[in-house]
Protein backbone atom coordinates (compact mmCIF):
# COMPACT_ATOMS: atom_id res chain seq x y z
CA UNK A 1 0.00 0.00 0.00
CA UNK A 2 1.20 3.59 -0.56
CA UNK A 3 2.91 5.24 2.39
CA UNK A 4 1.34 8.69 2.41
CA UNK A 5 1.86 9.39 6.11
CA UNK A 6 3.72 8.26 9.22
CA UNK A 7 0.56 6.42 10.25
CA UNK A 8 0.74 4.39 7.03
CA UNK A 9 4.37 3.54 7.75
CA UNK A 10 3.47 2.61 11.33
CA UNK A 11 0.70 0.27 10.19
CA UNK A 12 2.99 -1.26 7.57
CA UNK A 13 5.62 -1.96 10.26
CA UNK A 14 2.98 -3.53 12.51
CA UNK A 15 1.74 -5.71 9.64
CA UNK A 16 5.32 -6.84 8.97
CA UNK A 17 5.77 -7.71 12.65
CA UNK A 18 2.46 -9.58 12.73
CA UNK A 19 3.61 -11.92 9.97
CA UNK A 20 7.08 -12.19 11.54
CA UNK A 21 5.58 -13.37 14.82
CA UNK A 22 3.44 -15.91 12.98
CA UNK A 23 6.49 -17.29 11.19
CA UNK A 24 8.43 -17.52 14.45
CA UNK A 25 5.58 -19.37 16.18
CA UNK A 26 5.64 -21.92 13.35
CA UNK A 27 9.43 -22.23 13.21
CA UNK A 28 10.51 -22.46 16.86
CA UNK A 29 8.96 -25.91 17.48
CA UNK A 30 11.09 -27.31 14.63
CA UNK A 31 14.22 -25.81 16.13
CA UNK A 32 13.36 -27.04 19.61
CA UNK A 33 12.71 -30.57 18.35
CA UNK A 34 16.13 -30.64 16.66
CA UNK A 35 17.99 -29.23 19.68
CA UNK A 36 19.88 -31.61 21.98
CA UNK A 37 20.57 -29.43 25.03
CA UNK A 38 17.67 -29.25 27.48
CA UNK A 39 18.38 -25.58 28.29
CA UNK A 40 18.15 -24.68 24.60
CA UNK A 41 14.87 -26.55 24.12
CA UNK A 42 13.39 -24.75 27.12
CA UNK A 43 14.58 -21.35 25.89
CA UNK A 44 13.03 -21.92 22.46
CA UNK A 45 9.75 -23.07 23.99
CA UNK A 46 9.65 -19.98 26.20
CA UNK A 47 10.34 -17.80 23.19
CA UNK A 48 7.41 -19.40 21.37
CA UNK A 49 5.09 -18.65 24.31
CA UNK A 50 6.30 -15.05 24.35
CA UNK A 51 5.69 -14.73 20.61
CA UNK A 52 2.02 -15.59 21.15
CA UNK A 53 1.84 -12.83 23.76
CA UNK A 54 3.53 -10.42 21.35
CA UNK A 55 0.91 -11.29 18.75
CA UNK A 56 -1.85 -10.49 21.25
CA UNK A 57 -0.28 -7.07 21.88
CA UNK A 58 -0.25 -6.35 18.15
CA UNK A 59 -3.94 -7.36 18.01
CA UNK A 60 -4.62 -4.89 20.83
CA UNK A 61 -2.83 -2.06 19.03
CA UNK A 62 -4.91 -2.59 15.88
CA UNK A 63 -8.02 -2.64 18.08
CA UNK A 64 -7.01 0.76 19.53
CA UNK A 65 -7.28 2.16 16.01
CA UNK A 66 -10.56 0.40 15.31
CA UNK A 67 -8.80 -1.75 12.71
CA UNK A 68 -8.68 -5.46 12.05
CA UNK A 69 -5.24 -7.02 12.45
CA UNK A 70 -3.19 -6.62 9.30
CA UNK A 71 -0.47 -8.87 8.02
CA UNK A 72 1.83 -8.69 5.04
CA UNK A 73 4.54 -11.19 4.05
CA UNK A 74 7.69 -10.48 6.05
CA UNK A 75 10.34 -11.28 3.47
CA UNK A 76 13.21 -10.43 5.81
CA UNK A 77 12.30 -13.00 8.43
CA UNK A 78 11.32 -15.54 5.78
CA UNK A 79 14.93 -15.51 4.61
CA UNK A 80 16.19 -16.11 8.15
CA UNK A 81 13.73 -18.99 8.57
CA UNK A 82 14.90 -20.53 5.29
CA UNK A 83 18.51 -20.35 6.47
CA UNK A 84 17.50 -22.01 9.74
CA UNK A 85 15.81 -24.86 7.87
CA UNK A 86 18.90 -25.26 5.68
CA UNK A 87 21.02 -25.60 8.81
CA UNK A 88 18.74 -28.31 10.18
CA UNK A 89 19.11 -30.30 6.95
CA UNK A 90 22.92 -30.25 7.07
CA UNK A 91 24.84 -33.12 8.62
CA UNK A 92 26.33 -32.05 11.94
CA UNK A 93 27.18 -33.32 15.39
CA UNK A 94 24.67 -32.61 18.15
CA UNK A 95 26.79 -29.85 19.66
CA UNK A 96 27.41 -28.12 16.34
CA UNK A 97 23.73 -28.32 15.42
CA UNK A 98 22.80 -26.72 18.76
CA UNK A 99 25.25 -23.90 18.05
CA UNK A 100 23.68 -23.40 14.60
CA UNK A 101 20.17 -23.38 16.11
CA UNK A 102 21.20 -20.71 18.63
CA UNK A 103 22.61 -18.61 15.80
CA UNK A 104 19.38 -18.88 13.81
CA UNK A 105 17.23 -18.00 16.82
CA UNK A 106 19.39 -14.96 17.58
CA UNK A 107 19.05 -13.74 14.00
CA UNK A 108 15.29 -13.86 14.43
CA UNK A 109 15.59 -11.94 17.70
CA UNK A 110 17.75 -9.23 16.17
CA UNK A 111 15.31 -8.75 13.30
CA UNK A 112 12.45 -8.38 15.73
CA UNK A 113 14.38 -6.02 18.01
CA UNK A 114 15.13 -3.70 15.09
CA UNK A 115 11.54 -3.79 13.80
CA UNK A 116 9.90 -3.31 17.21
CA UNK A 117 12.28 -0.44 17.95
CA UNK A 118 11.15 1.31 14.74
CA UNK A 119 7.46 0.68 15.53
CA UNK A 120 7.88 2.06 19.05
CA UNK A 121 9.50 5.19 17.65
CA UNK A 122 6.62 5.74 15.22
CA UNK A 123 4.08 5.25 18.03
CA UNK A 124 5.82 7.91 20.11
CA UNK A 125 5.90 10.37 17.22
CA UNK A 126 2.19 9.77 16.62
CA UNK A 127 1.58 10.41 20.36
CA UNK A 128 0.25 6.88 20.82
CA UNK A 129 1.98 6.47 24.16
CA UNK A 130 -0.04 3.48 25.37
CA UNK A 131 0.92 1.61 22.22
CA UNK A 132 4.54 2.67 22.62
CA UNK A 133 4.52 1.15 26.12
CA UNK A 134 3.11 -2.13 24.78
CA UNK A 135 5.82 -2.24 22.13
CA UNK A 136 8.45 -1.46 24.74
CA UNK A 137 7.28 -4.43 26.84
CA UNK A 138 7.80 -6.67 23.83
CA UNK A 139 11.19 -5.08 23.14
CA UNK A 140 12.32 -5.74 26.70
CA UNK A 141 11.28 -9.40 26.46
CA UNK A 142 13.06 -9.77 23.11
CA UNK A 143 16.20 -8.30 24.66
CA UNK A 144 16.10 -10.72 27.59
CA UNK A 145 15.61 -13.66 25.23
CA UNK A 146 18.57 -12.57 23.12
CA UNK A 147 20.70 -12.25 26.27
CA UNK A 148 19.70 -15.78 27.32
CA UNK A 149 20.58 -17.16 23.88
CA UNK A 150 23.86 -15.27 23.96
CA UNK A 151 24.79 -16.92 27.28
CA UNK A 152 23.89 -20.35 25.88
CA UNK A 153 25.95 -19.66 22.76
CA UNK A 154 28.99 -18.61 24.76
CA UNK A 155 28.85 -21.72 26.92
CA UNK A 156 28.30 -23.93 23.86
CA UNK A 157 31.16 -22.42 21.87
CA UNK A 158 33.58 -22.68 24.80
CA UNK A 159 32.73 -26.35 25.27
CA UNK A 160 33.07 -27.10 21.53
CA UNK A 161 36.32 -25.15 21.25
CA UNK A 162 37.84 -27.04 24.17
CA UNK A 163 36.78 -30.38 22.70
CA UNK A 164 38.29 -29.54 19.30
CA UNK A 165 41.43 -28.15 20.91
CA UNK A 166 41.89 -31.42 22.79
CA UNK A 167 41.22 -33.40 19.61
CA UNK A 168 43.67 -31.57 17.37
CA UNK A 169 46.34 -30.65 19.94
CA UNK A 170 49.84 -31.81 18.86
CA UNK A 171 51.42 -34.54 20.99
CA UNK A 172 53.64 -33.36 23.81
CA UNK A 173 57.36 -33.64 23.14
CA UNK A 174 59.53 -34.80 26.05
CA UNK A 175 62.11 -32.25 27.14
CA UNK A 176 65.69 -33.09 26.17
CA UNK A 177 68.08 -33.94 28.99
CA UNK A 178 71.05 -32.57 27.05
CA UNK A 179 72.21 -29.06 27.98
CA UNK A 180 71.60 -26.35 25.44
CA UNK A 181 74.80 -25.10 23.83
CA UNK A 182 74.89 -21.48 22.69
CA UNK A 183 77.80 -20.47 20.51
CA UNK A 184 79.61 -17.19 20.92
CA UNK A 185 78.78 -16.35 17.34
CA UNK A 186 75.06 -16.71 18.00
CA UNK A 187 75.25 -14.45 21.02
CA UNK A 188 77.18 -11.86 19.00
CA UNK A 189 74.67 -11.99 16.15
CA UNK A 190 71.71 -11.56 18.53
CA UNK A 191 73.36 -8.70 20.36
CA UNK A 192 71.77 -6.16 17.98
CA UNK A 193 68.68 -6.02 20.21
CA UNK A 194 68.71 -3.86 23.31
CA UNK A 195 68.19 -6.55 25.94
CA UNK A 196 70.61 -8.99 24.46
CA UNK A 197 73.17 -6.26 23.94
CA UNK A 198 73.22 -5.66 27.70
CA UNK A 199 73.73 -9.40 28.26
CA UNK A 200 76.59 -9.43 25.75
CA UNK A 201 78.29 -6.54 27.52
CA UNK A 202 77.97 -8.32 30.87
CA UNK A 203 79.57 -11.43 29.38
CA UNK A 204 82.56 -9.52 27.98
CA UNK A 205 85.77 -10.26 29.92
CA UNK A 206 87.32 -7.50 31.97
CA UNK A 207 90.93 -6.88 30.91
CA UNK A 208 93.07 -5.52 33.75
CA UNK A 209 95.25 -2.49 33.02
Amino acid sequence: MPLASLKDLYFDELADLYDAEMQIIRTLPRLAEAARARELREALKKHGDQSRLHLERLDLIFTHWGERPRSRPCVGLAGIVQEADNRLNQEATDDVRDAAIIGSARRMEHYEIAAYSCARGYARQLNRLDEARLLQETLSEEGRTDHCLSDLAEAQIKADAQSEADLYAPPLVAASSEPEIVSRGTATACAVTGDLEVSAVKLSPVIPR
